[in-house]
């Protein structure tokens, strides 16, 4: 399963300060198709989807908060963790290990 980079949700996020709803939509959703199968993401976007129609303010924030944590958390994982994407493509360096 191919889940999304941290460079990807900082990029989301960098795009949700703006505050254009159209582009942080679009934004959005062309991510959540790329990354169809990533469930954390899915998760946030669909809070997204909901926030547009409420505009609460708490909401967004959570948002932001949740997106802050996935960022981190995805750092950590492929930062020399167990989650990279490229460990069966290597099998000369697992052997090492």
């Amino acid at each position: 399963m191919i889940t999304a980079s941290p460079y990807v949700i900082k990029n989301m996020s960098r795009i949700l300060e703006k505050k254009d709803l159209i582009e942080t939509k679009e934004v959005f959703e062309k991510f959540l198709m790329r990354y169809e199968n990533d469930e954390e993401l899915r998760v946030i976007c669909d809070n997204f989807m909901e926030y547009i129609s409420t505009r609460d303010q708490e909401m967004l924030s959570r948002i932001r908060s949740k997106l802050e944590k996935l960022k981190n958390t995805r750092k950590l994982g492929t930062h020399g963790g167990t989650e990279l994407w490229y460990r069966n493509r290597r099998p000369g360096v697992i052997q090492c290990i």
